[in-house]
């Protein structure tokens, strides 16, 4: 399956990634498929539940600079763990997991950083606020606080209150497979976070024009991106 879920041969490549210019409130974002996302502003590089589904193990070594990688939750298009722990030794950035995440038993404590809902971790001069998300299994969301960008990451949860924080730019899930996320809650954790900026992920063509059309409705000030898997987006914020 590729489209807007796994990556197809037609990607922009991870230097590319690196190599874009940026500017001060600007973000390069690859889209690697399902909620996979590498981000970086100029000042740092984090990466968004990456797994096998989106990211191959021998791209790990391509990556020239990495701060943090988080993982929201144990499904198998959020986490892998050798993927996780080839980063991890290519990268030495710290790896931030769900709690439930150890329990499958893949990988250990000492090799992670547990998030826990309410209590922020300080990566450097990132601040991660792990919040609890709506899903079947356990889920977190990350507010990351960088110097000149904030972001936010939805994974594939459903609404929940967002109000006591701010996100420059929002990603957000739509739907399929999750039955947790859908265009109307996507709308609603934008709103909620007041973003100026948004990408839309984790969901089928149908979900996609849902929450393009709802979006134009209820937050016409913000046009969201709905990339494909394995492009690149460099947007100012």
């Amino acid at each position: 399956m590729h489209g807007l879920w796994e990556r197809g041969k037609a990607k922009a490549p991870i230097g590319a990634f690196y190599q874009a210019a940026l500017g001060k409130r600007d973000v390069a974002v690859l889209y690697l498929g399902w909620a996979g996302i590498l981000l970086r502003t100029c000042d740092h590089t984090v990466a968004l539940d990456l797994c096998d589904r989106n990211f191959h193990l021998n791209e790990a070594k391509e990556l020239d600079r990495l701060d943090v990688h988080t993982y929201s939750h144990s499904h198998w298009d959020h986490w892998h763990a050798p993927t996780a722990v080839a980063i991890a030794a290519h990268t030495s950035a710290p790896m931030i997991v769900e709690p439930q995440i150890l329990e499958l038993g893949d990988i250990s404590k000492r090799e992670v950083i547990v998030a826990q809902a309410g209590k922020s971790i300080r990566i450097g001069q990132i601040t991660l606020s792990p919040i609890a998300g709506i899903h079947p299994r356990p889920i977190t969301l990350f507010h990351i606080e960088m110097p000149t960008v904030s972001v936010f990451h939805g994974a594939d949860s459903g609404h929940v209150p967002l109000d006591r924080y701010h996100a420059d730019l929002a990603i957000v899930p739509v739907g399929t497979p999750s039955p947790s996320c859908s265009p109307e809650s996507a709308v609603a954790m934008i709103r909620d976070l007041g973003a100026t900026a948004a990408i839309a992920v984790h969901g089928s063509e149908e979900d996609m024009h849902a929450f393009r059309e709802l979006a134009s409705q209820k937050i016409p000030e913000v046009e969201p991106c709905i990339p494909r898997a394995g492009e690149l987006m460099v947007l100012s914020v």
